[in-house]
């Protein structure tokens, strides 16, 4: 439980996002605002409502502090651009959430680092891939065909997987590639006891590989793969069973470079080995 300072400081945010939520108009307006700056002239002839409505809700924006008036232009303040784009992230990520309740429903998402949970929206553009009559094991197929297109690789490895670790490092070594590799310490003591040590050494060695290890007490919930030509997420169980069975493939260019990023910056916040 926290203080009663922040209890109170929870229920004043929630009542602030209400005020937004139980009304689409005036998601509206912030969202034309958000665009450009208008009069209440422009305002009245997008969204077609009366002035005096309209007028309404931007006198009580303007006790908020979420917009100001310079004569007859309208502007939001850096409190309202701020507002109105996280409302949009979180509608975004509302949206791909539900678009894809297949892939995460049962499965783990605690402990899913921080930027990758308020960046779900990234994932609108995916793929499910799941195993079927045809093809009972698809998703780790997909993952091996694609893995070995790949030069540029970014892992978070919860598990140790021996045909995905294979792909991995056949990738590098025929592909010349190099591999950022997010990790666990009792993971990473699972590699370099595997069948696969002398392989990891040696590419490790070359510079080919280079290794982050989770603070200690962290987890990773997920097994995430960035290249330079696509993202691709397994996830846990809620029984803490890894789940080969269906995997969520992004190919978008635009949401790969940006997910390819979000790695970056969470790996920069670990220590290498």
């Amino acid at each position: 439980m926290g203080s009663d300072e922040n209890i109170l400081f929870n229920q004043k945010s929630f009542e602030e996002l209400q005020f937004f939520l139980t009304s689409d108009f005036r998601v509206e307006i912030l969202l034309e605002l958000y665009e450009s700056d208008k009069t209440v002239k422009d305002l009245k002839e997008i969204l077609n409502k009366s002035e005096s409505n309209i007028l309404h809700y931007l006198k009580d924006f303007e006790e908020k502090e979420l917009i100001e008036r310079n004569k007859e232009i309208y502007t939001l303040t850096s409190k309202g651009f701020f507002t109105i784009k996280h409302i949009v992230k979180l509608i975004s990520n509302w949206e791909t959430i539900n678009s894809n309740l297949d892939f995460w429903d049962s499965h783990l998402y605690d402990n899913l680092p921080l930027p990758f949970v308020l960046n779900m929206d990234l994932w609108d553009t995916s793929e499910i891939i799941k195993n079927d009559n045809l093809d009972y094991n698809k998703p780790s197929h997909v993952y091996h065909d694609l893995m070995f297109k790949s030069k540029y690789i970014k892992i978070m490895l919860p598990v140790l997987s021996t045909y995905h670790l294979d792909a991995v490092l056949t990738s590098i070594e025929e592909n010349d590639g190099h591999l950022d590799l997010i990790t666990s310490n009792i993971l990473l003591e699972n590699i370099y006891a595997s069948e696969f040590h002398e392989r990891f050494f040696k590419l490790k060695g070359k510079g080919k590989i280079r290794v982050y290890v989770v603070k200690q007490g962290g987890k990773l919930n997920k097994f995430l793969t960035c290249t330079e030509n696509y993202a691709l997420l397994y996830l846990i169980h809620d029984n803490g069973i890894y789940d080969d069975s269906i995997i969520l493939l992004n190919e978008d260019k635009s949401n790969v470079e940006k997910l390819n990023k979000l790695f970056d910056s969470y790996k920069d916040t670990l220590n290498p080995q």
